[in-house]
């Protein structure tokens, strides 16, 4: 029995951040030591890395995203600046949505109806954050998305193992720049 409520809360532990609201005002590209310890050390290993060497820059992407070109897909991923100790979220659209000015997301929350679009139109630091941040919000509170691809909303983030993707790069994110 005692080994069954270790392994619940082991499982449990796993996803410490699934509920958590995003603070806006702890909004920080700004890395720790201690954090980007944890991040090297834990979650380094759940990501590919590209170091970009002449840019002082390292981008982790996730191994586990999708990679799918038949469906509209947004994948993020997690710079980091290791000469200035900041962090930053890059917003990479799948070979659908590539061709895309912008990227306009229409979701729908399925508790109450409310709908609502987040939109990025220009790729700055800033930006990326706040539709990033968004469209983490929208999967913790379980809202359905489409996507504008040629002019047609499309389904977005249908499939879980999409919206994971998304949930897992935010909340390390999050972690590296101590908005959680």
């Amino acid at each position: 029995m005692l080994r069954y409520l270790l392994l619940s809360i082991l499982l449990i532990s796993c996803r410490l951040d699934g509920d958590k609201p995003v603070d806006r005002d702890k909004f920080s590209y700004r890395t720790g030591d201690d954090t980007e310890l944890f991040f090297k050390n834990i979650r380094q290993s759940y990501y590919q890395l590209e170091e970009l060497k002449a840019a002082n820059l390292n981008v982790f992407r996730l191994k586990k995203r999708p990679l799918k070109e038949d469906r509209a897909v947004v994948n993020l991923a997690i710079v980091m600046n290791w000469l200035k100790d900041e962090a930053y979220i890059l917003v990479e659209p799948g070979t659908l949505l590539q061709d895309e000015s912008r990227l306009r997301v229409v979701w729908k929350d399925t508790l109450n109806s409310d709908t609502g679009e987040i939109v990025l139109a220009d790729r700055g630091k800033g930006n990326m954050l706040e539709f990033a941040s968004r469209l983490y919000e929208g999967i913790v509170a379980n809202r359905t998305f489409q996507i504008e691809s040629q002019g047609q909303l499309v389904n977005f983030l249908g499939i879980s193992k999409d919206r994971e993707a998304i949930r897992v790069v935010m909340s390390d994110y999050y972690r590296l720049t101590r908005v959680f």
